[in-house]
C-alpha cells in the first residue's frame, strides 16, 4: 500500500456482540459505515478496543473480513495480530492477509517478559512470514514489555516495520522515535493511541492518532487532527474538551477501566441506533440496564449523529 494513506484518525473499532456474546457482524458493518460517514481516515480492527484477546483465530479473521468488506476500499484497514508467541502472531497475520487487510500491527508477546533481542527476532520473523506492511503496537501497560527506542529504530532502519502505534502516552519517548526516523529520512508512520493528546501528538511528529473514543466521537477526533495540522489550537482544544465530556458519560459505566470504557461506548452507540447491544465478552463487565439508561440520557446533549443521520450506516 501507499504509506501516505497511513495518516489521520484510525478508529480502533469496537467489536459488537449479540446477547449470546457472538460477534454481531451486521452491527459491525453499520459501525464501519457510521465511522466512515464521520470522516475517519482508516479503521484498526482486532485491536485492544476491539477485545481482540477474547476471540479465537477464526473469529478474529471473520472480524477483519467484515471490516474490510464494509470499508470497501474507501479507507485502509489495519488488523491487529498480537498474541503470546511468534507462531500464533504469524497465523493471525496470514489470516488478516487472507481477509484483505492493508497492513498489520503487532504487539510484543504477552505473558512472558521478553528481552529486546527476543522482540527483534519476533518482529523480524512475523514480517518475513506475512507479506503486509507491519506496524509496532507499543502498549507496555497491557503486555508487560516495553519497546525501547533503540529497538524501534533498529526495526525501522532495516525496513522490518513501517510505523508504530504508541499507547503509553509518553510524548518524550514518542518524540525521540519520530525525530530519529525523520532525521534518517525514513517514511515512518507514527500514531498515538490517545483520546486527548491528538493535537500534542501532531506537535511531536505524529502522522495521526488511534483513539478508542473515536468510536463514539469520530468527527471531533478528526476535527482535532485537522485543526492541529493547520495550527488552529483553539479549535483543537474545543473539540478535545468535547471528547473529555464524552469520556465522563462513558464513565457512568462501572467496573474495570477496560470493561467500563468498552461497554460504555457500546451503550452510547446502541442509544444512537448503530449497535444492537452494549455487550462485552466475559469476564469483562457489561453495563447494567440502569447504567445504559443513564448513558443514553446523558449523551443527548452532545448532538452526536444517530443511525438515522448516517446514510451509509443505514445501508
Amino acid at each position: 500500500m501507499n504509506l501516505e494513506q497511513l495518516h489521520g484518525i484510525f478508529t480502533p473499532i469496537l467489536t459488537p456482540l449479540t446477547d449470546a456474546e457472538d460477534v454481531d457482524h451486521l452491527s459491525l458493518r453499520r459501525l464501519v459505515n457510521y465511522l466512515i460517514d464521520q470522516g475517519v481516515h482508516g479503521i484498526w480492527a482486532t485491536g485492544t478496543t476491539g477485545e481482540f484477546s477474547c476471540f479465537d483465530q477464526t473469529e478474529r479473521e471473520a472480524i477483519v473480513q467484515t471490516v474490510v468488506e464494509a470499508a470497501a476500499g474507501r479507507v485502509p484497514v489495519i488488523a491487529g495480530i498480537g498474541d503470546c508467541s511468534t507462531r500464533l502472531a504469524i497465523a493471525h497475520g496470514c489470516a488478516a492477509r487472507r481477509a484483505g487487510a492493508d497492513a498489520v500491527a503487532l504487539t510484543p508477546p504477552y505473558y512472558y517478559v521478553n528481552s529486546q533481542e527476543e522482540l527483534l527476532d519476533h518482529f523480524r520473523a512475523v514480517r518475513q512470514a506475512v507479506d503486509l506492511p507491519l506496524l509496532i503496537y507499543n502498549i507496555p501497560q497491557n503486555v508487560k514489555t516495553r519497546m525501547e527506542v533503540p529497538t524501534v529504530l533498529t526495526l525501522a532502519r532495516e525496513g522490518t516495520v513501517v510505523g508504530i502505534k504508541d499507547s503509553q502516552n509518553d510524548l518524550d519517548w514518542f518524540r525521540q522515535v519520530m525525530t530519529a526516523t525523520r532525521d534518517d529520512g525514513l517514511n515512518f508512520r507514527g500514531f498515538l493511541g490517545t483520546r486527548i493528546l491528538i493535537d500534542s501528538g501532531v506537535i511531536a511528529g505524529a502522522n495521526g492518532a488511534i483513539p478508542g473514543i473515536s468510536n463514539v466521537i469520530a468527527s471531533d477526533c478528526v476535527a482535532v487532527y485537522e485543526a492541529a495540522r493547520r495550527g488552529d489550537w483553539k479549535a483543537a482544544d474545543r473539540h478535545t474538551v468535547r471528547a473529555i465530556g464524552i469520556q465522563k458519560v462513558i464513565n457512568i459505566a462501572r467496573g474495570s477501566p477496560t470493561s467500563s470504557s468498552f461497554s460504555g461506548m457500546k451503550a452510547i452507540l446502541k442509544s444512537l441506533g448503530v449497535l444492537s447491544t452494549a455487550r462485552v465478552r466475559l469476564p469483562l463487565r457489561t453495563v447494567t440496564a440502569d447504567e445504559e439508561a443513564r448513558i443514553a440520557e446523558a449523551i443527548t446533549g452532545f448532538g452526536l449523529p444517530s443511525l438515522a443521520t448516517s446514510p451509509q450506516a443505514r445501508s
